[in-house]
C-alpha cells in the first residue's frame, strides 16, 4: 500500500478444512450436498454486522449486504463480498466456490494471491486436507477508519518473530473467528 491507512478493526473468519474443500471443489459434485461458502456462525452474527455498521436485528430477515473490498497489499485491485443471513441465526460469504459460474470468491481469497487450493476434482474433506495448511487459513477483512475495506488472509502457525503488540496476533489465536478492535497505522 502506499498511503498509510489507519486501521478501526479487522474482521476474521477460521476457515475450517471442511469450508475449504467446499470452496474448493466441483460445484456439481455427485449426490450433491455441501456449501459452496464460508459461513458465519450464529455466535459471529452480532459482530459481523456491527463490523458492517448493520442493524443487529433478526438475520433471518435481513438484505444481502455487499461491500466492495481493496486487496491488502494490491489496492488497484478490488472486488465485492457478499454477506447474506440464513437460516438458525447465521449468515455466509455467498459464492466463494471458485469452480461455481458466477462465483464472487474474493480477488484476496485466490491461489494467484497465495491462497491455498486444492486440485480442480478434490472429491472429500479428507483429500483436500493435504493441500490445507498446517496451522489453518484465516480470511480477514480490515477497516479503516475512512470506512473502506481491505481483504486478505493469513494461512499456516503464528510467525515465530510475530509479538503480541502486533495488530494480527489474534488472528492466530483458536476459535471460529471475530472481530479485533484496535488502534494501529497499516497492516
Amino acid at each position: 500500500m502506499t498511503d498509510r491507512l489507519k486501521i478501526d478493526c479487522i474482521w476474521w473468519r477460521n476457515v475450517q478444512p471442511g469450508e475449504f474443500y467446499n470452496i474448493e471443489r466441483h460445484h456439481q459434485i455427485a449426490g450433491g450436498g455441501g456449501s459452496l461458502y464460508i459461513e458465519i456462525p450464529s455466535s459471529m452474527v452480532r459482530v459481523t454486522l456491527e463490523f458492517l455498521e448493520k442493524p443487529v436485528t433478526e438475520t433471518n430477515f435481513i438484505s444481502p449486504i455487499t461491500i466492495e473490498a481493496r486487496v491488502i497489499g494490491q489496492p488497484n485491485i478490488s472486488g465485492p463480498i457478499e454477506f447474506q443471513s440464513k437460516t438458525g441465526g447465521r449468515m455466509r460469504i455467498a459464492r466463494q466456490n471458485r469452480q461455481q459460474p458466477n462465483s464472487q470468491r474474493h480477488p484476496a481469497w485466490t491461489e494467484k494471491r497465495g491462497f491455498p487450493a486444492a486440485p480442480d476434482g478434490v472429491a472429500s474433506t479428507e483429500e483436500a486436507r493435504q493441500y490445507f495448511p498446517t496451522g489453518g487459513i484465516r480470511i480477514y477483512i480490515a477497516k479503516t477508519t475512512e470506512g473502506e475495506y481491505y481483504a486478505g488472509f493469513k494461512k499456516g502457525v503464528r510467525p515465530p518473530t510475530m509479538t503480541q503488540d502486533d495488530p494480527l496476533w489474534e488472528l492466530y489465536k483458536n476459535g471460529v473467528g471475530g472481530v479485533i478492535y484496535a488502534d494501529w497505522d497499516d497492516i
